[in-house]
């Protein structure tokens, strides 16, 4: 089945449609992942195989962020899922008197979800939160999303895994974790455990880094990137670091006008900056953003993913599945274009796809550098939670059907 057709991503159907060819080449890093998951998670690699053949017909296979759980025992500036957490929802709850009576999704909903998204052809779970290490049910999480079917990846600000066996970098492997993607906001320690507001948080996670990568797992360096610090000592010894020592992908994240970070725009990064990243880049440092195309061919066979969206990401190539199952378009973003509770996630993700600022493409990040989206975004969420509501906002008070190209 044909989820939605190609013709959309252009944005302007009178003037015909974009075109994508078929992935017929890839990077020899990504072959290599590729021929090891041919063996190691055979499902995992028939799925990707299907993407491949049919990305250029309009099939996307996006990655899911499991936001299963909001708590966190960090309380970082930087945050886009503060108003999200617990300990924020209760403090609204006591200021607003309004009560937050959303059905949160059972073990029963995920399992649902995660055989609907294997069928479906979806093949990558990022947990996250907030801090998966504080949750309770963990590994039984884990287990539900498979990691036969799936690839389970763990975002983490590596204190738990660093200090307690129970989630130490082995005890992860040997649950089925793919992938561990820890976050260094800075290669200069008091910098980071103040960006952080931990102390001991930066040697906690210059112990952990050299453990993931022989233990058996693929290990990204998150950070997040303010103005003018891609052009600092501190961030090019990140990258020596990363790409030289320990032979892991430095992924960076711009900080965005959301959450926490909606009261320092003084942060938001320039086109300087994103043109440093790309410099950075082309030196062949193991450096990505989430603007940067997953599946790229050989460089001496162009710089045009085939098959494949580069650009923005919002639904082709990551979603947040929330705690009361709203699908939330980008991380960044406080507005849901459904919910798995209600609909198959086959059928928002078309949605999505149709949905006039999502599914076209586009060079820019939506939630990033679009003034106009970003105020019109920020202005209804402000105006929802002044009512006394909890974000994010579900489908139909942002975007309704008024918005899907049919």
């Amino acid at each position: 089945m044909i989820y939605w057709s190609p013709q959309y991503i252009g944005g302007n159907m009178s003037k015909g449609h974009f075109v994508l060819d078929k992935l017929d080449q890839v990077s020899s890093l990504e072959q290599e992942k590729r021929d090891e998951l041919k063996n190691r998670k055979p499902r995992v690699y028939e799925k990707i195989r299907n993407f491949d053949a049919r990305a250029h017909l309009g099939f996307i296979s996006p990655i899911i962020r499991v936001c299963w759980d909001y708590t966190c025992n960090f309380v970082c500036d930087h945050c886009c899922a503060e108003e999200r957490m617990p300990r924020t929802i209760r403090k609204l709850v006591a200021k607003n008197g309004k009560a937050d009576n959303r059905y949160t999704m059972s073990y029963d909903d995920l399992a649902k979800f995660a055989s609907d998204a294997d069928e479906y052809g979806l093949y990558r779970m990022v947990l996250t939160g907030g801090e998966p290490t504080m949750w309770k049910d963990l590994f039984k999480v884990i287990e539900i999303l498979d990691p036969n079917r799936h690839l389970v990846i763990m975002d983490s600000n590596a204190l738990r895994i660093a200090d307690e066996e129970q989630f130490s970098v082995r005890a992860l492997a040997d649950a089925g974790v793919y992938k561990l993607q820890i976050s260094l906001d800075s290669f200069v320690e008091a910098e980071h455990d103040t960006f952080r507001k931990m102390p001991g948080s930066y040697q906690r996670v210059r112990k952990v880094l050299p453990q993931v990568i022989p233990a058996g797992m693929k290990l990204l360096v998150s950070t997040c990137l303010t103005a003018g610090r891609a052009s600092t000592q501190e961030f090019a010894d990140l990258n020596r670091y990363c790409t030289e020592e320990i032979g892991a992908m430095l992924y960076v994240t711009y900080a965005k006008p959301t959450g926490s970070c909606a009261s320092h725009m003084d942060w938001m990064v320039t086109k300087a900056d994103t043109d440093k990243i790309r410099e950075f880049e082309a030196k062949g440092f193991n450096i990505t953003t989430h603007m940067t195309p997953s599946y790229m061919r050989q460089k001496d066979a162009g710089s045009v993913p085939l098959g494949h969206y580069d650009g923005c990401i919002t639904v082709k190539g990551i979603n947040n599945l929330e705690p009361w199952g709203d699908i939330v378009p980008c991380p960044y973003m406080d507005v849901a274009i459904g919910n798995v509770l209600q609909d198959p996630i086959a059928t928002i993700l078309d949605r999505g796809m149709r949905i006039k600022d999502l599914g076209p493409q586009r060079n820019d990040c939506l939630i990033g550098e679009d003034p106009e989206f970003m105020g019109r975004h920020n202005t209804a969420v402000a105006r929802w939670k002044i009512q006394g509501n909890q974000v994010p906002l579900p489908w139909g008070e942002f975007w309704t059907d008024k918005d899907v190209v049919l």
